[in-house]
């Protein structure tokens, strides 16, 4: 039996139309959605090997005495202001990094995964 002319191929594995669900034509080339995700996977596993990841730096909190000490050193007087925005920053550092550091560990069964660092707002004027 005598094969159609116009049968359409994939370039890369020779699967033919009716064997794949999509056939993508280019210029004198086709490319089955088999292959595609193939070389999908071949990409993503290279970029990811050649990509650096990231390392978070580790910060430090500091006491709310050492930033109240930081700050005696550019303010004049206002002790009770420093106090307390001396404070806030240290909460809110605290509550940046327990926040991170509950991303990283999900699937940590930690009694205190469900804690939550409540947020301050202070208005200076």
């Amino acid at each position: 039996m005598a094969r159609p002319r116009n049968l359409t191929l994939c370039s890369f594995c020779g699967k033919s139309h009716a064997e794949v669900r999509k056939l993508v034509s280019g210029p004198g080339v086709y490319i089955c959605d088999g292959c595609v995700e193939t070389f999908k996977q071949v990409l993503d596993k290279e970029l990811a090997e050649k990509t650096p990841k990231a390392e978070t730096p580790q910060l430090t909190v500091k006491q709310p005495v050492e930033i109240k000490a930081e700050l005696d050193k550019h303010c004049i007087g206002q002790d009770a202001a420093k106090k307390t925005l001396a404070v806030a920053v240290h909460n809110h550092y605290k509550r940046i990094l327990h926040e991170t550091s509950a991303v990283k560990k999900e699937d940590d069964n930690s009694p205190h995964m469900d804690v939550e660092i409540e947020k301050t707002n202070i208005m200076l004027i």
